[in-house]
């Protein structure tokens, strides 16, 4: 059974079933009846990744294939053993059990590490699951005969539903009205174009999708116009819910700083390889000629531990997962400060980040418009005062001319609609009798409605009044004044100056016109096509007056602003405002300063591309600007090798932010479009909040810088160790005094499981505090990093470099001494002296590890850091050094890991453990003190001016040109 219903004075045909007063839409305990009925507005989750699959795919990468191969080398010749010794365990002081337990605790690290990999992995992933829901898809519908804002996943079966240009149809349904209507429904269809729609036409749902005009669905994206519906399906019965092929995982790209760590450790894991494989060939050539027997399961478990322990050593196993824990920490951290990111790529990117280019309204501002001032009849409102008559009709006319709507609960707003818009509702609320959108439109009825467009900068409305049928046209005055036929040519001057003026104090200034036609007219109206009818309404209309109102800077923008420019970031504003409005917020702001330039829209389009790239950074302010200018001035900048950061909140503005380095869509005002073409969101729509993600992108790229320098410095100093320790040793233990005991013992410097200990186990907890931990230094007082420069770049290689020889020559002076010491022992064996010796080199390592942490956590020296505010990387030491003492100090754990049993009654090695790191100290104090010496004497100056960052190789040709 079906009935006719009246919407906007027009016959719809709808469905019984559906039940919905179109004109009040659902009550608020009817839709919540129909919730519980149908359930949440959402499709079924994907399903979940499988957590065991998701560790087996650990298993992938080549440092844990290169320590899984070790293991199984460590069992196959423990196994050997075992069958030489008949089983017996209790031999050679349990050295067989030591042989077993050896390789199992390599294949404990491995499969550990890997689950500590997939947890983070599904952290991940739920991470961004959880920042999807900080930023939900919304939704306009009528609900108690209100317009109001809510959750799409709120939206039940017979809601009336108000779309608008960027906006996400959030559910199927049938159309009630449209105007100039048309969406984007690729996901469905496969069509890229937009499909115009129509409910004026029959509803045959024997159609295929494409072809229903009458229909809107899920997930497909407003292009232009406006139009209400009314839902029919939700949730998994919506086209999008029954088609699971659309129900997509989401790829996570790597970002180039990822890129760069996954190389970085690739290289490190051949080098390993390479290492392992020469240090077993140079074994078996030494034996060669100092015995020239390989018959002994001693030699060849020897040459495998030690070939292993040097590939260990070489291959830094935290970097990736402590590298991708920072990152992760890093956006949990952003997402807090209003700022959601939608993917790892940004963070690097904001680090780098040398151009902000912003949209004026809301992201400079406060978003609040207030009327401040009103025209008509030759006086201004605040000359005059508030005249009841002569303003009134401006903003009761203004308030039916809109598409906005505020409703008041609480002593709280619900705010729905366009700015200026909901100013007039403020204005109508405080001055006129009808209070309310609501109550104005019951009494002043909407016959017709043609929305605003960027393009004729206008909006018109049939309403009626005082049973008339009324013409009101709000818009541009530079276009609407145009278009009046009442205005002589004096009140046109007049008209137009007091234009000039206040968009010259920074008001936001329309114009509103209006004019009466008959019902024979509006009959002719309705049966025009839009075209027709739109120039017919939109001319030969009465001046009625301007409005003139203002929205507020933010307090945060001006600070947000001067600290770009001390981080040498050039803040650009762009705005469709008029030229003079856009000119006085920039100065106000301190965005336009001297030699900066503000150009129009129309004057950019007279420019060509090239111009424009050439001349780029000078233009501080774009007025009167389309969408698709902003995609010109990103490639721009793009095109001077710049790390451009675009704001955006409109459907049009999708390209831009795509094409950006980092897309910053409004949270508030955003469009779902602009949202899913963003790298970030801001929660707030605040400029602070993108130059505050800047600051956090700059010091999580220290993090890591610091965490990969710790790293590299231990890996560095480990191969220096083991690789040079085995010629060194090698070459004393078999002359001279040494030979007597160490003349049949096989040579190791390091055990696999003790380089483990350190790599993992003493670097895993600093390296997480690193990422946690604050720091004292201001990465906003500094230009921004070339995004072509290297990792090791500005002194980071080299200090890694010297850093690690020095602790790898400490370590090998370490197992001199604790070798020495053991052999001076009453009836000391081979198996004593090599024991005592790795044990010092292990401490050292250990404890330098540690030390190493401490340093990197600030540019001053550790003795001038306060503990109390790097609390967290002392407290994360205090558990390494805990660790390395349960290893290196407790009898039993120190046989399986090759220990020296008498450490604890040794007070001379342990001086020499425990002194030798000690070193560092007065060294990396020095080095300190002089790079701040340095730097100090530099004199670095303020920024005071913005800079094109250069890639390395065309700032040092750049540098030597000055020269």
């Amino acid at each position: 059974m079906k009935k006719n219903v009246i919407v906007n004075n027009r016959p719809i045909i709808t469905d019984d079933l559906l039940q919905t007063n179109l004109k009040s839409g659902l009550s608020s305990q009817e839709a919540k009846s129909r919730s519980e009925k149908f359930g949440l507005n959402e499709l079924q989750s994907a399903k979940k990744t499988n957590p065991f699959l998701v560790y087996l795919s650990q298993f992938k990468d080549l440092l844990v294939i290169i320590l899984l191969f070790a293991s199984l080398l460590s069992y196959i010749l423990a196994i050997v053993s075992g069958v030489q010794t008949h089983w017996d365990f209790k031999h050679d002081n349990y050295k067989l059990l030591i042989e077993f337990i050896e390789p199992s605790i390599i294949l404990f690290v491995v499969l550990t590490n890997s689950l500590v990999g997939a947890v983070q992995e599904i952290k991940s992933e739920q991470a961004i699951n959880a920042l999807k829901k900080l930023s939900p898809l919304q939704a306009k519908v009528i609900r108690d005969n209100n317009l109001i804002t809510i959750n799409a996943s709120d939206i039940t079966i017979g809601d009336v539903v108000l779309v608008e240009a960027g906006d996400v149809v959030p559910a199927d349904g049938y159309l009630l009205f449209s105007s100039n209507l048309s969406s984007i429904e690729s996901s469905l269809t496969g069509e890229s174009e937009p499909t115009q729609k129509d409910y004026t036409v029959s509803r045959d749902l024997t159609l295929p999708i494409a072809d229903r005009k009458f229909m809107l669905y899920s997930s497909s994206i407003i292009a232009t116009g406006t139009g209400y519906f009314i839902v029919s399906a939700i949730g998994q019965d919506t086209e999008l819910g029954k088609i699971s092929a659309l129900v997509n995982k989401q790829e996570e790209n790597l970002s180039p700083l990822q890129i760069k760590i996954n190389k970085l450790g690739k290289i490190f894991g051949y080098g390993g390889l390479a290492l392992f494989i020469t240090s077993f060939l140079v074994q078996i050539i030494f034996q060669a000629i100092s015995k020239g027997s390989f018959a002994s399961t001693v030699f060849w478990s020897t040459t495998v531990v030690n070939a292993i322990s040097l590939a260990v050593a070489a291959i830094p196993e935290g970097l990736i997962a402590f590298s991708s824990i920072i990152l992760a920490i890093g956006v949990q951290r952003m997402a807090k400060k209003r700022a959601i990111v939608k993917d790892l790529m940004a963070v690097e990117s904001l680090g780098s980040c040398a151009v902000i280019c912003s949209d004026k309204t809301g992201t400079l501002t406060q978003n609040k418009m207030t009327i401040v001032n009103m025209f008509s009849d030759s006086s201004e409102m605040q000359d005059t005062g508030y005249d009841e008559n002569k303003y009134l009709k401006l903003i009761e006319y203004g308030s039916l001319c809109s598409e906005a709507n505020l409703i008041k609960e609480d002593d709280k707003y619900n705010l729905a609609g366009d700015p200026t818009e909901i100013s007039f509702l403020y204005s109508l609320e405080q001055y006129s009798a009808y209070k309310t959108k609501s109550n104005i439109l019951d009494n002043n009825p909407r016959l017709m409605v043609i929305p605003f467009d960027s393009d004729r900068k206008l909006m018109s409305t049939i309403n009626r009044i005082n049973n008339k049928n009324v013409v009101i046209v709000k818009g541009a005055p530079d276009v609407l004044i145009n278009r009046c036929i009442n205005l002589s040519e004096d009140k046109l001057k007049e008209a137009n100056l007091v234009n000039d003026k206040w968009a010259s104090m920074a008001y936001r200034v329309l114009a509103i016109a209006s004019k009466e036609i008959s019902d024979s007219e509006l009959k002719k109206l309705e049966d025009m096509p839009l075209e027709e009818s739109q120039k017919l309404i939109e001319s030969n209309l009465e001046f009625n007056g301007l409005v003139a109102m203002i929205d507020p800077p933010r307090e945060t923008a001006k600070d947000a602003i001067e600290m770009c420019k001390k981080a040498g970031i050039k803040p650009v504003m762009i705005t469709g405002d008029n030229i003079n409005t856009a000119k006085a917020i920039a100065l106000s702001l301190g965005i336009l300063n001297e030699g900066d330039r503000a150009i129009t829209g129309l004057e950019l389009d007279e420019i060509s591309d090239e111009e424009l790239t050439n001349n780029i950074e000078h233009y501080a302010v774009y007025a009167r600007v389309k969408p698709e200018d902003k995609l010109r001035i990103v490639r721009a900048w793009q095109a001077r090798k710049q790390v451009v950061a675009m704001t955006g909140d409109g459907v049009n503005d999708a390209p831009a932010l795509k094409a950006s380095d980092i897309g910053c869509a409004m949270g508030i005002t955003g469009t779902e479009a602009s949202k899913q073409a963003a790298n970030m969101i801001l929660a707030d729509d605040n400029f602070s909040t993108i130059v505050k993600a800047v600051d956090n992108g700059r010091s999580i790229y220290q993090k890591i810088k610091n965490v990969i320098q710790n790293l590299l410095i231990t890996s560095i100093a480990e191969i220096i160790l083991v690789f040079l320790g085995l010629f060194i040793f090698k070459a004393i233990f078999s002359s001279g005094q040494w030979k007597a005991i160490m003349a049949n013992s096989e040579l190791y410097i390091l055990s696999a499981t003790q380089l483990l200990w350190i790599n993992l186990f003493t670097h895993g907890f600093p390296a997480i505090a690193l990422g946690l931990q604050d720091s004292k230094e201001n990465y906003m007082n500094r230009r921004p990093i070339s995004k072509y420069e290297s990792i090791f770049s500005n002194g980071m290689g080299w200090n890694t470099l010297w850093q690690g020889i020095l602790v790898g020559i400490l370590s090998i002076i370490g197992y001199y001494l604790g070798a020495l010491y053991a052999f001076n022992q009453p009836n000391a064996t081979a198996d004593d002296v090599l024991r005592a010796a790795s044990t010092m080199a292990f401490l050292i390592l250990g404890i330098t590890a540690t030390f190493n942490s401490i340093n990197l956590m600030s540019k001053k020296p550790i003795i001038m850091s306060n503990p109390l505010f790097y609390w967290k990387v002392y407290a994360s030491v205090i558990f390494s050094l805990a660790f390395l003492i349960l290893v290196a100090f407790v009898k039993q754990i120190a046989l399986v890991f090759n220990g020296y049993e008498a450490l604890a009654e040794s007070p001379e090695l342990i001086g020499y453990g425990i002194g030798i790191p000690f070193v560092l100290v007065p060294i990396y104090f020095t080095q300190k003190m002089i790079v701040l010496f340095l730097e100090k004497k530099k004199k670095t100056r303020e920024i005071t001016d913005f800079k094109l960052i250069l890639p390395p190789k065309e700032a040092k040709l750049s540098k030597t040109n000055k020269k």
